[in-house]
């Protein structure tokens, strides 16, 4: 079949290594063990996944093998492969990431959307990423709106240094700041507050999957008892730190909109927009502009 049988005693190809490691992944209950340790695989190839294909019948070398044996024990333990192999995919763009912060999701690359057809055309906008984590919001909109002036905060410090790293990796012209929510930002300075809040409802952490609950911080997670203190608090800071006309996109969990809407609703100083739903049709998206006045 084409196929080279490999020479070395004792040594085994990356088919072998793969199978291998989908029946101890299956054996330890881990899901999407394939999808996974084709990531892995490819990550110590330095190639694309479907590029894994191509290596199958070939024997690893000593230092790939190790580093696919180190990897495939923390995939047993249930550890999320982002973290295992230090990186994920968003908006196009490599961002690092590890038990600092969250792992950037796929629905968050719809806020980014959001944000970015806002502040498309407008002058020098002003932008303030709150919660920051990983900074794959900010540098995303850095690269995207190059014009931007963007402010990225978030309570922990080492989220923060994570968010730098991705920052000087990408090239990505953003400013962090150690801060809890928008504290200490100037009065009706920014263009548009954007943010991926923790709001999950306290009690919910629990029973998230494992891989999550285990692994990704808690508190970038909590967001209180009914998951939206975090999202109320940021509300009523947003209305202070806005311009006039200027918008707040967050996103929100999927059984929340009822509640987001009314929270916005009832500040006076901020007009609710709309709901956004992700591409599995939830809402995860909500906007408010600032009152003009």
């Amino acid at each position: 079949d084409g196929h080279r049988e490999p020479m070395t005693a004792g040594a085994r190809s990356w088919q072998a290594l793969l199978s291998d490691g989908r029946a101890r992944l299956e054996r330890a209950g881990i899901d999407e063990a394939e999808t996974k340790l084709r990531w892995v695989a490819a990550h110590v190839l330095g190639c694309g996944l479907l590029d894994v294909l191509r290596f199958l019948s070939e024997v690893p070398a000593p230092e790939q093998a190790a580093r696919f044996a180190a990897a495939l024990a923390r995939l047993e333990t249930d550890e999320p492969v982002q973290y295992v192999v230090g990186e994920t995919d968003f908006m196009g763009l490599r961002i690092r990431c590890d038990a600092r912060a969250l792992i950037p999701r796929p629905e968050t690359e719809e806020l980014v959307a959001c944000a970015e057809e806002f502040l498309r055309g407008r002058d020098r906008p002003v932008v303030v990423d709150v919660c920051t984590g990983s900074g794959c919001i900010a540098c995303a909109l850095a690269k995207r709106v190059p014009g931007a002036r963007i402010l990225a905060t978030d309570l922990s410090a080492a989220a923060l240094e994570l968010a730098r790293e991705n920052a000087r990796a990408l090239g990505a012209d953003v400013e962090f700041r150690q801060a809890d929510l928008l504290a200490g930002l100037p009065e009706a300075g920014a263009d548009l507050v954007v943010s991926n809040p923790p709001y999950v409802a306290t009690a919910e952490i629990a029973r998230l999957d494992r891989t999550v609950r285990a692994f990704e911080p808690h508190l970038a997670l909590d967001g209180g008892p009914d998951g939206l203190r975090t999202i109320s608090r940021l509300v009523a800071e947003a209305v202070h730190v806005l311009k006039s006309g200027g918008m707040l996109m967050m996103e929100i969990g999927e059984d929340q909109a009822e509640a987001i809407e009314e929270i916005l609703c009832q500040s006076s100083r901020l007009q609710f927009q709309r709901l956004k739903s992700d591409f599995a049709g939830k809402c995860r998206v909500a906007t408010a502009r600032r009152c003009v006045r």
